[in-house]
């Protein structure tokens, strides 16, 4: 069952029509509004679409969904804002952990690989929602596990600088609080990722 409370309906259109596109059909659904579809922890506002694309075919076929605004173009990314959703689709070179999640014509990156995507977006920056998203995904698996998602999914990763960075909440501070599907604080948050982090760091 997907919790689809977790996105808005225009969110959820425009993500069934992209998956419904020939071109689109190497691509999952990653980050975390693939994670609040699966557990319903928070609302998320935005589309992550990594798979193996080609943008010259892509560009032809999404002017048909709606509005469209390029905010972003490069070799293996695309920015775009269709009808005020941001969608970001990247030309994806890493492996997958496990196989995707489909359900109601949705394809969803499984937990295992959102947690190992996770580890490297906090290595990078950690936001407000990533820290957030660890939280949630611990509930679904150990700290060791994560770590073993993430050495099989980036053979250039570097898991000492990722153990450095979890519980490096400074950056994510200033960030507005995601609307939560439970009353909990920003601060059980990184109080409950310090008790399970710092015995492995």
């Amino acid at each position: 069952m997907l919790y689809k409370s977790a996105v808005n309906p225009d969110l959820l259109r425009i993500l069934a029509q992209l998956m419904q596109m020939d071109v689109f059909s190497d691509l999952r659904l990653v980050g975390g509004t693939a994670l609040a579809l699966q557990i319903g922890h928070r609302e998320s506002v935005d589309i992550d679409l990594f798979g193996k694309i080609d943008f010259e075919k892509q560009e032809k076929n999404i002017e048909l969904i709606g509005s469209i605004v390029i905010l972003q173009k490069s070799k293996n990314i695309n920015v775009l804002s269709i009808d005020n959703i941001k969608v970001d689709i990247v030309n994806y070179r890493y492996p997958w952990v496990s196989e995707l999640i489909e359900e109601d014509n949705f394809r969803l990156a499984s937990l295992k690989d959102i947690g190992a995507m996770k580890l490297n977006a906090i290595t990078g920056r950690g936001t407000k929602k990533d820290f957030i998203d660890l939280y949630y995904l611990l509930k679904h698996f150990s700290l060791n596990d994560l770590f073993r998602f993430y050495v099989e999914k980036f053979d250039d990763g570097n898991l000492f600088l990722v153990k450095k960075s979890l519980i490096h909440f400074e950056d994510a501070e200033p960030d507005p609080m995601p609307v939560m599907k439970e009353k909990i604080t920003w601060d059980e948050i990184k109080t409950g990722l310090q008790k399970k982090i710092l015995p492995h760091i």
